[in-house]
């Protein structure tokens, strides 16, 4: 899904950008797509509706532009975590991933909302073509750290890296929707769940099905 956004706004001030922006974000994340409008966006952001189509043409142009920007910010996380912990054992790579997971919706919550409400309602231009970037990236990104760890001897290469990376991806995507309604205004009320107190724990689970075992221990496995 490719935003429609015109030179006209790129060449406006930062400022007068963001405010477009988180005016669109807070009209799409309360309403969703369909029966968030436009004329509220405006409103917020200081403009005329006119100013708003010459910048996105469409209603749609605007939405493309909000997920485009979710999109490019999550692949800067997942960089950012690659990079500054590149040199750390698997596991404590993949626990930083949880934790920036959750640094993220804590710092975007109304990205985070759009993101759940499109992935349980479709309510979104081209909503399968989103969910499936989305979940396209997430795991292209943890398969790479599976197949590194397995390179350096830390699992175990009898298991295919599609696999493993599927299962963490489906542990990791299940943990941050709990926090995203933990979180969430609109969420739980009576007190936050124990899953962020269960993060080394559910590591822990996973490390033990996956991680490489010393060759005594394999050989008695495989005996027994």
């Amino acid at each position: 899904m490719e935003p429609s956004v015109t030179r006209m706004f790129l060449n406006l001030e930062s400022k007068k950008q963001q405010r477009i922006v988180e005016a669109a974000v807070d009209e799409f994340a309360g309403k969703g797509y369909a029966r968030a409008s436009m004329n509220v966006v405006v409103e917020r952001a200081g403009i005329s509706k006119g100013a708003l189509f010459k910048y996105f043409q469409s209603k749609s142009g605007l939405f493309a532009f909000v997920y485009r920007m979710a999109f490019n910010q999550v692949k800067d996380y997942l960089r950012a975590v690659r990079d500054e912990n590149k040199e750390r054992p698997f596991f404590e790579q993949i626990e930083k991933v949880v934790r920036v997971g959750t640094d993220f919706i804590r710092r975007h919550p109304g990205l985070a909302r759009i993101y759940y409400h499109i992935r349980f309602t479709g309510d979104a231009p081209a909503s399968r073509q989103i969910l499936q970037e989305l979940e396209h990236e997430s795991l292209k990104f943890i398969q790479s750290l599976v197949e590194e760890a397995r390179e350096r001897g830390e699992l175990r290469r009898d298991f295919d890296p599609r696999v493993a990376a599927f299962l963490i991806e489906c542990i990791l995507d299940r943990f941050l929707y709990v926090q995203f309604l933990d979180l969430s205004p609109t969420g739980r009320r009576d007190g936050a769940s124990p899953a962020s107190r269960w993060i080394p724990e559910i590591i822990d689970l996973v490390k033990r099905g996956i991680t490489a075992l010393p060759a005594d221990d394999r050989a008695e496995r495989q005996g027994s």
